[in-house]
């Protein structure tokens, strides 16, 4: 029997849980059941008989990682069989018919004007310091599925985006700055990709690779020639993806190929929040959360960094390789992807034999979690017919 999904308005969440705890129980985020590599480790709360689940980060995680759907349903069918009718959900109403039709076999709604209302609702773009509690839970309940390895980094950056925002609504700091650390393809930049799908997944991102960037006139081409020059009315690149975006995550990576000329102007932005061009115009950039990277260790970053810029930052954190064991939930995961966007765009697999084989391969032994997808992909390429991409077409 499905249940009846109840809805609550983000803006409106504490009124939410003041009125339905009075008639149905206290409600609680689907990750106070979780544990800490996002396996559900229990199915009831203790001292509570009745309670309702927040599911809305399953849902915004569904969104990315389709590959997880037969996972969560059967948390939520173990959950049901466990507590029967002393068991509610509800979902922010933005995400009301994404739920039901993902969990079809689980839940539906009989609000009939809610459809009409969400999609009438023009959205409007929001900054991290504008969330309500539940929707900064949310997020980063969803940013710790999303993310591999890196436990205690996703603690501290909880920690440390709580505490901007509370500096924020006090009026002391505009933005909030992380410098990630390590080597290549450990997920440094994955960071900011994650962040920035959950917040803002219609707009384009706003990121920029100092890879790329090369010898004298490195701040024109970010910033924008002055006036008179060739290219001022062009624009630079980063004040380009910044007015065409409502995103406010911006990516800055391979920080350490940058020059001085550009350390300078990240300490007197990360120092303002906001710069000027050279064109004269102000970018203001309050509440936007700034992610630099960079190819260093703690044996040489500081060598590196300038000292001023360095003590800008409002983190700095060194990622480590991947564990096995998270390598291994990457490759598992990973393989269930392909899986899934055969069987949807081409035809049908037995999914246990090519898993199993796949799975057999020493990926583990990769530090670099690009080269484990590559070999992954050329892997499960051999094992399927390629003759199959063109069963649907006749010469």
């Amino acid at each position: 029997m499905k249940k009846k999904l109840l809805v609550y308005e983000k803006e409106k969440i504490e009124e939410f849980i003041q009125k339905v705890e009075g008639e149905k129980g206290t409600v609680f985020p689907i990750s106070y059941l979780t544990d800490k590599n996002v396996n559900l480790k229990y199915t009831g709360i203790k001292d509570k008989e009745c309670f309702i689940l927040d599911i809305t980060a399953l849902v915004m995680s569904l969104s990315e990682r389709k590959d997880l759907q037969l996972i969560y349903e059967s948390w939520i069918n173990a959950l049901n069989e466990e507590n029967e009718d002393c068991i509610e959900y509800c979902v922010e109403k933005e995400y009301l018919f994404q739920a039901c039709d993902l969990f079809n076999y689980y839940f539906e709604t009989d609000e009939v004007d809610v459809k009409k209302d969400v999609e009438e609702t023009v959205t409007e773009e929001k900054s991290i310091v504008e969330y309500e509690k539940r929707e900064f839970d949310d997020l980063m309940d969803n940013f710790k599925i999303q993310l591999y390895g890196h436990e205690r980094f996703k603690k501290n950056l909880k920690n440390q985006l709580k505490a901007y925002i509370l500096l924020h609504r006090m009026k002391r700091k505009k933005i909030f700055s992380i410098l990630l650390c390590g080597k290549s393809g450990i997920g440094k930049t994955e960071v900011g990709r994650i962040l920035q799908k959950a917040m803002y997944p219609e707009e384009p991102p706003i990121k920029i690779n100092f890879g790329n960037y090369s010898g004298k006139g490195s701040l024109w081409s970010l910033i924008g020639s002055p006036k008179g020059y060739m290219g001022s009315e062009t624009g630079g690149e980063l004040t380009n993806k910044i007015t065409n975006s409502k995103s406010k995550i911006i990516i800055i990576d391979e920080l350490d190929k940058a020059d001085a000329t550009i350390f300078n102007f990240f300490y007197e932005m990360l120092e303002d929040g906001q710069y000027t061009d050279l064109v004269g115009k102000v970018v203001d950039l309050d509440g936007y959360i700034v992610i630099f990277t960079a190819n260093l260790d703690s044996s040489n970053f500081q060598e590196m960094i300038p000292e001023p810029l360095f003590s800008r930052f409002d983190m700095t954190y060194e990622f480590l390789q991947l564990t096995t064991e998270d390598k291994k939930r990457f490759v598992s995961e990973f393989i269930d992807v392909l899986i899934a966007e055969y069987e949807e765009n081409i035809g049908q697999l037995n999914n246990k034999n090519i898993k199993d084989e796949l799975m057999k391969k020493s990926y583990h032994t990769y530090t670099n979690v690009r080269l484990i997808k590559r070999d992954v992909m050329n892997a499960f390429v051999e094992l399927v017919d390629v003759n199959n991409i063109w069963n649907d077409y006749t010469e």
